[in-house]
């Protein structure tokens, strides 16, 4: 059979110049089993098509405003406080260990409020998420910036982020677009780490532009500030997803938990994310000290920092495509991979080649796992009791990256090096890998066994 015939008409079409794309709308939707009348202007789906006109930007405005939250809410407080950790110690007089702490206790309340705030979603929506929780975290971030004791800064900065991150990071918001409508959560979930690709990139840099010219205070007050705002604005937007009955689902959290820890697929989904977390934070909270270690100036170490966050992008644009070649299960083990490998990368990354070795390994892999993760809970996870379980899968990572700053800060303290705590983030990623592995094999099993019992 020739190649061409095996793809779909749209994209046949949409590959031969001699169709206009009226007419190919048009044949598109006279296809056995489509009903819908919409040209490919009217699909927010982005990626589907690759037509001109479908190329052209247009707006899906609960993912694009909860994109813009993401932005605001990641930028507040996760990827800024690397650049302020050194400043901040030497303000409040604080070690890394005990900063580490306030970093780690937002982690960990994250995960613990996860628990909560996904019950809360499949119950009532997000209105209470978006214009009540997330907003007062946003504020408790903001007066951490007036923390006159270590103490002070440590409670504030770490229960402000730990509340504003379980309504606003992606375990929450891409819960709500799997409920808004399952069918297109994956274009969808690209879309919105699309936009989150840019958190790092702008709050890396405009985080160490306040802090140069106004100090850390304003560094924390400006960004937490933005956050609130856009909590309010996205909680007027975002107003449908599925409440409790519109889908399947358990009777009580602690059923949908129980039901969901007997599948092995989940089980080993939730390790390799805790495993995963553990890289993937101290890599964040770390990265721009260690580089500056390896032998970067700050301004580099802050440069590459910036850089790694927006090459994100190349683990997230080209995601569609790759996702039909190749599958999300490979593409979730090389990305697990390449965040593994980064972390022993940094180490060396005192000269501007390996710097820009590392920033690119580590961008396309931060960046894909922030989707893949998402897609892959899609697969495993029962969309009834999609918001609970992710709330559990969330609290888990959220152990794993509250807990290896802590650990990392720790040992760096100790040793007088961040080598240990980089080799403890490699073995943590192998680790995650191997979990994929073991979760694909359990979800295959328990198809083939639905099936055969069907």
């Amino acid at each position: 059979m020739h190649e061409a015939t095996s793809l779909p008409l749209s994209d046949r079409c949409s590959a031969n110049n001699a169709f206009p794309s009226t007419i190919c709308s048009s044949i598109t939707a006279k296809v056995a089993g489509r009903t819908s009348r919409r040209s490919p202007l009217e699909d927010s789906n982005l990626m589907t098509h690759t037509s001109p006109s479908a190329r052209r930007y247009q707006p899906d405005w609960p993912v694009d405003v909860l994109g813009i939250l993401t932005i605001a809410v990641y930028g507040s407080w996760y990827y800024g406080f690397g650049v302020l950790i050194d400043d901040i110690g030497a303000g409040l007089g604080a070690g890394s260990a005990s900063l580490g702490l306030a970093f780690g206790l937002a982690q960990v309340l994250l995960g613990a409020l996860s628990l909560a705030s996904g019950r809360l979603l499949d119950r009532f929506g997000p209105q209470l998420l978006l214009g009540v929780i997330g907003p007062s975290g946003a504020i408790l971030v903001g007066f951490s910036g007036r923390s006159a004791e270590v103490w002070q800064f440590v409670v504030l900065f770490g229960v402000g982020g730990g509340v504003s991150a379980a309504a606003g990071f992606y375990g929450m918001t891409q819960a709500m677009l799997v409920r808004m409508d399952p069918a297109r959560s994956t274009q969808r979930i690209i879309r919105l780490t699309i936009w989150g690709a840019f958190a790092s990139p702008i709050a890396i840099p405009a985080t160490e532009f306040l802090r140069g010219t106004f100090g850390w205070r304003v560094a924390i007050e400006v960004p937490a500030g933005a956050a609130c705002c856009v909590f309010l604005l996205a909680a007027r937007v975002v107003r449908r997803v599925p409440r409790h009955g519109e889908f399947e689902h358990s009777s009580t959290w602690r059923i949908a938990v129980a039901t969901a820890a007997r599948s092995g697929a989940v089980r080993w989904h939730a390790i390799g994310v805790f495993c995963t977390y553990v890289s993937m934070s101290t890599l964040l909270v770390f990265q721009l000290s260690i580089m500056r270690w390896a032998g970067l100036s700050a301004a580099a170490a802050a440069g590459f920092g910036g850089a790694r966050g927006l090459l994100q992008l190349l683990g997230r644009l080209p995601l569609q495509r790759a996702l039909r070649c190749y599958g999300h299960w490979f593409l979730l083990s090389g990305a697990r991979l390449c965040v593994a490998v980064a972390c022993g990368l940094v180490l060396v990354s005192g000269n501007a080649v390996i710097a820009s070795l590392y920033v690119v390994i580590a961008g396309v892999g931060i960046g894909a796992i922030s989707a893949l993760d998402g897609i892959v809970a899609r697969t495993v996870i029962p969309t009834g009791d999609f918001g609970a379980i992710s709330g559990v899968v969330t609290f888990l990572g959220a152990i794993g990256g509250g807990v290896a700053p802590v650990l990392a800060g720790r040992l760096t303290d100790v040793s007088g090096a961040p080598t240990m705590a980089s080799m403890v983030a490699v073995s943590a990623g192998v680790i995650a890998v191997a979990s994929l592995y073991r979760t694909r094999w359990h979800f295959t099993q328990a198809s083939e066994s639905n099936r055969c019992s069907g």
